[in-house]
């Protein structure tokens, strides 16, 4: 079952965008990033590094206001201070779960967080207030060790987020594809029985379904993959009922025109359905019986891409070279 995280952000890059404006040296972006932090905080869920980040950066902040009393700046440091100090170690302690809880400075040697933050996190809260010195620089070492765990590590959340933007995008070009392929098999066939494969009717169903694909393919290599792995996989290239050895003479009539439009359109769409074909007959099948018909049928479609000029003059080279290549990636 999948599982969900539910963020106070739309959008991760939201969250980048929150990211450099917090490491801004710009205190206007750091005051609208804080602000924006605030806003995700009263939504829930936010995690307490970004909350964390934001509370010290407010402490900077104030800082720079000459308004503020020294005792003020002393404290509003603290507060920021300890909060992200125990808010860490509570979290280290809610992990470990052992019977007998491990002291704060234990939790912090495991998590990484440096002994002397625990230190004065005990010093602000149950001596004096330390002084503003200590306090801006345990606060900007704070904020290079938040950089380090939490916020240089969101990158690769963005990569994930990215695969998973493209998963779905692939996806959807598969279902866009697969519709469009079944339709144009359908219309090229009543078309041809009609009025034969060089009428105005035939040609214009071929272009018409080109074009069609040219937006989910857009030219993009994995869309163009997607799209061919759905013609050879669903198994659309030959007829559903065909038997062992039958000749494809129809199936190339029906798909020959729309092979040469999209390798056209796009000159890698008949390398990828060379290879996606080859890979597809050493691929292991649920029965002998449909491996062999759909490997039989595979053979003679790329027979046919390497011998003949309807397709491609240039075809024969480039199938015998995906051949040996695939059969080299194969265990």
């Amino acid at each position: 079952m999948a599982k969900y995280t539910i963020t106070p952000w739309r959008h991760h890059s939201d969250l980048l965008t929150v990211r450099s404006q917090l490491y801004s040296p710009d205190p206007i972006l750091r005051q609208t990033a804080v602000s924006r932090t605030m806003a995700w905080k009263l939504r829930g869920n936010l995690p307490h590094a970004v909350e964390s980040t934001a509370l010290l950066v407010d402490a900077f902040l104030h800082h720079a206001l000459p308004s503020n009393s020294p005792f003020s700046i002393r404290a509003v440091y603290s507060a920021a201070f300890t909060r992200f100090v125990t808010g860490f170690c509570d979290i280290g302690r809610n992990r470990e779960r052992a019977l007998e809880p491990s002291s704060m400075l234990d939790i912090a040697r495991q998590i990484g967080m440096p002994a002397e933050f625990v230190a004065l996190r005990h010093e602000a809260t149950h001596e004096d207030l330390p002084s503003v010195q200590r306090l801006v620089a345990a606060c900007e070492q704070a904020l290079e060790w938040l950089w380090e765990v939490y916020w240089s590590k969101i990158d690769e959340g963005a990569v994930m987020v990215a695969k998973q933007a493209e998963a779905v995008d692939l996806s959807s070009v598969a279902v866009e594809a697969r519709r469009i392929f079944r339709d144009i098999r359908g219309a090229r066939r009543a078309a041809l029985k009609k009025q034969g494969p060089h009428s105005h009717e035939a040609r214009s169903v071929v272009t018409d379904a080109a074009t069609k694909l040219q937006s989910p393919c857009s030219d993009s290599t994995a869309a163009i993959e997607a799209a061919i792995a759905v013609l050879v996989d669903d198994e659309l290239l030959y007829p559903s009922e065909r038997e062992l050895g039958a000749p494809l003479g129809g199936a190339f009539m029906i798909w020959d025109d729309l092979l040469i439009d999209m390798t056209d359109r796009s000159p890698s769409t008949l390398r990828t359905m060379t290879k996606t074909m080859f890979a597809r007959m050493i691929a292991p099948a649920v029965t002998k019986t449909n491996s062999d018909v759909g490997s039989d049928a595979l053979l003679i479609w790329l027979a046919h891409i390497a011998s003949s000029d309807a397709v491609l003059p240039s075809a024969r080279p480039l199938v015998v070279s995906l051949g040996h290549g695939v059969a080299e990636e194969q265990p």
